[in-house]
């Protein structure tokens, strides 16, 4: 079972083993994803190694796309998000223009992208699959864990998710019965240690 852990959640406990991938938006402010990274880098304005991706790519994981920050064509749509749900992966974080921005959102399918583009991209040149990629000076390398949400893009080296997701967990436990002291009425200042 994958837990979809949030970004403060996360950085809390990895400081500076939390890595910033910025100027990418959400489809949706609720979009929300968590997951080992599967990569490509698309030739300039083709998408071919995004549907080579898809085919490769592990049910949980979360596709990471190169596109060069091109937003002269739609790299991804509707019905490779509607694809990439049934292969149960998680989302999109690609540095590039996505289309179909209403269908993606109503979908449901979290995609964090550099804008928008009707236009098709060609599919001719693979680019590459599977190989370490650099989205805003951020290197990720297959298998590091994203973690994104309307707050941030984070990257987590895989070797340091292990503790990292444990360390989350205690502060999800801890937050869920400090929710529940609230629902019933008492004050958030009980429980924080503010100077006088």
């Amino acid at each position: 079972m994958i837990t979809l852990f949030s970004t403060p959640e996360v950085l809390e406990v990895a400081g500076g083993g939390a890595r910033f991938v910025a100027g990418l938006t959400p489809i949706a402010v609720t979009a929300a994803l968590c997951g080992p990274a599967a990569t490509c880098a698309c030739a300039p304005g083709d998408n071919l190694a995004i549907h080579r991706l898809l085919e490769q790519a592990p049910a949980g994981s979360v596709l990471v796309v190169d596109a060069g920050g091109r937003t002269d064509c739609g790299h991804f749509g509707e019905l490779a998000g509607m694809d990439a749900e049934n292969r149960e992966i998680q989302g999109l974080v690609i540095a590039g223009a996505v289309r179909d921005g209403g269908a993606l959102a109503v979908l449901g399918f979290p995609v964090f992208h550099g804008g928008f583009a009707p236009v098709s991209c060609v599919k001719e040149r693979v680019g590459s699959v599977n190989e370490p990629v650099t989205i805003a000076g951020v290197e990720i390398a297959p298998g590091d864990q994203v973690i994104a949400d309307s707050d941030a893009i984070l990257v987590v080296a895989a070797a340091d998710w292990p503790a990292v997701a444990v360390d989350a967990q205690a502060i999800r436990d801890s937050e869920n019965a400090l929710r529940t002291k609230l629902l019933q009425g008492e004050r958030l200042s009980e429980f924080l240690d503010l100077p006088e």
